[in-house]
């Protein structure tokens, strides 16, 4: 590597560290002053408040935005070197655009290997701990009771639970359907449902069974009742929130089960599974993104550059959004909507780069 080269990565990654601390810590006083009222009220301890949420709030969002935040550092170190007539002189000594690119890449892999990591082993192992604090010390949420609980157990069967108690592994007015070429064949119900530890199976007190044949109804009541769902306590009540706590080999392991399940959420687990990398990838694209705008001069100088940065951010955040309402509602995989926008992103800069040169 050249001098230029050890420049360029000195700049990149020193303004990249700036420009992060700067914006994480601006985020932090904000949230501090928007929430202090919930830690006073709840009585949060001091120590819980730095240790298991802004310290683990830093982490989360200053991963989360690696990719935004790479963007903006490029664009503001990459014009002042294109203000300063430094990219100039490369050019001048027949240094093509791609040759100069390497170095960015380079400091872009630098950011990207630990980003991964963060996203897909340290950070899940520290969400919950911040999750935990959120649910008790601000949103004041029980998260170990569950209303309107609706979960599909096979292709064929669904439960309704009105009320679940996570801690004691009970249910209250409970509805068992099970289905048969899209009509309803048998229905259980209950007043409880509980989780017997002995048989490992749950136990439905008032049970009344109704089994709906061609011509007739025919109705079971029993006092309670030992029935086997083929699911567990822990696999009955997951909420969206304890996939954010999987590593990623877990993550993978839960989608799979869920997948043969047939669960009406997956496609919830699976755009999590997507983002962890495609929110590191862009680290690439937006590193691209960045170089494009700001290696040239313009007449309105860094602020026109920064405004168009900032720009297509939203835009980038619109897409995504766009991306993750689009799976939930549609067919559509979320390996092709949550990775459009990095894919969109990406042919706009090989397009560019074809005319830069």
């Amino acid at each position: 590597m050249k001098k230029f080269d050890y420049y360029i990565i000195k700049k990149f990654l020193f303004t990249f560290g700036l420009t992060i601390s700067l914006i994480l810590a601006i985020a932090v006083v904000f949230d501090f002053s928007e929430k202090i009222d919930n830690f006073i009220d709840h009585q949060a301890p001091t120590n819980l408040i730095i240790k298991d949420y802004y310290i683990n709030f830093i982490i989360h969002y200053g991963v989360v935005f690696s990719g935004l935040i790479t963007f903006v550092s490029v664009i503001f170190f990459t014009s002042r070197m294109s203000d300063n007539n430094e990219i100039i002189a490369l050019y001048n000594n027949r240094i093509s655009p791609y040759r100069i690119l390497i170095p960015y890449l380079v400091s872009a892999l630098f950011i990207f290997l630990p980003n991964i990591y963060f996203q897909n082993s340290f950070l899940p192992t520290k969400n919950e701990a911040r999750l935990s604090f959120e649910n008790k010390y601000i949103k004041n949420k029980d998260i170990l009771r569950e209303k309107k609980l609706h979960k599909q157990i096979d292709n064929n069967t669904f439960i309704f639970i009105k009320n679940y108690d996570v801690k004691n592994k009970r249910g209250y007015n409970v509805d068992i359907q099970k289905y048969s070429n899209n009509r309803l064949i048998n229905k259980i119900s209950g007043s409880t449902i509980i989780w017997d530890n002995n048989t490992q199976q749950w136990k439905i007190q008032n049970y009344i069974e109704k089994k709906i044949l061609d011509t007739k109804i025919i109705t079971i009541k029993r006092d309670k009742e030992l029935i086997n769902l083929n699911t567990s306590p822990e696999e009955l009540f997951h909420q969206t929130r304890s996939i954010k706590s999987m590593i990623f080999s877990e993550l993978k392991n839960f989608i799979k089960i869920e997948k043969k399940r047939g669960n009406e959420f997956l496609p919830i687990y699976q755009i999590e599974q997507n983002e962890r990398f495609s929110y590191s990838f862009s680290i690439f694209v937006f590193t691209l993104l960045g170089f494009l705008i700001a290696n040239k001069k313009h007449r309105g100088g860094l602020g026109y550059k920064l405004t168009a940065g900032l720009a297509i951010c939203f835009l980038y955040i619109f897409l995504m959004k766009f991306a993750i309402t689009l799976t939930i509602n549609s067919n559509i995989p979320a390996s092709i909507t949550v990775w459009s926008p990095n894919i969109l992103c990406l042919l706009v800069c090989l397009l560019s780069f074809k005319k830069l040169t």
